[in-house]
């Protein structure tokens, strides 16, 4: 039988269990986050479980350039886990200060990979009935962009942030993307840039929304938890 491996934050041994073993690990410590490196051609993932017990919607989310997929979920963690099975994916191309990026080709299949990994390893606890949740970061949301647009009704519930996208209706409708939130500090360049581009999309007929992230810049602010993400997610996922 087959095995894989995961790493707890703050410990420094990686841990092997055998897979027939991840379902009972997942009901005994579901709230603790863990990480499945990369190895074997494999991408690393970090996954945080949620809080909940039974079967679990997930959320998808992915960092931006250079940046670390522990950092995003934890930012998320809060919101996300009270109901939802958190899921962040590592970049596949390092970049040479630390941190990982997206490359143009080939990252929907390695983000598809580690949702895979994510998913064995929580055994039996997803629920993908209702579709997943899906939030990109700066680059992280061009990305999700094109995985939203071309998802085949694989996620439904969209966030962006960040960034200056311009989403196709068409395309996000035909992937049945069912509600879209732009967000984007009020000193971040492209912030007026996704308020329109929200304005357009509802007055086309999609459950769009903007939601400006008071004064701050391209960085998430220290109180982003707090103050912005519950607002968000109430519309975003429980609306």
């Amino acid at each position: 039988m087959g095995h894989w491996c995961w790493r707890r934050f703050g410990a420094k041994a990686k841990v092997c269990l055998l897979v027939a073993l991840s379902l009972a690990w997942a009901r005994s410590a579901s709230a603790r986050p863990f990480e499945l490196p990369a190895g074997d051609g494999a991408p690393g993932v970090v996954v945080y479980p949620a809080e909940s017990d039974g079967p679990r919607r997930i959320t998808v989310v992915l960092h931006g350039m250079c940046g670390h997929a522990e950092n995003i979920c934890r930012i998320f963690a809060s919101e996300a886990t009270a109901g939802e099975h958190l899921i962040c994916p590592r970049a596949t191309a390092q970049c040479e200060g630390g941190g990982a990026s997206w490359p143009q080709k080939g990252f929907a299949e390695s983000i598809e990979q580690a949702v895979q990994r994510a998913k064995l390893a929580l055994g039996g606890r997803v629920d993908e009935s209702q579709g997943r949740t899906l939030i990109g970061y700066s680059l992280g949301a061009f990305r999700a962009l094109e995985l939203a647009q071309h998802g085949e009704g694989k996620y439904p519930r969209v966030m962006l942030v960040g960034a200056r996208i311009n989403p196709s209706f068409k395309l996000l409708r035909e992937s049945g993307v069912e509600r879209l939130l732009l967000s984007a500090g009020a000193w971040d360049m492209t912030h007026d840039h996704m308020r329109r581009e929200s304005t357009r999309l509802s007055h086309a007929g999609l459950a769009t929304r903007f939601l400006a992230l008071g004064p701050n810049g391209h960085a998430f602010s220290p109180r982003f938890g707090e103050d912005y993400l519950p607002e968000a997610w109430r519309w975003l996922v429980d609306g």
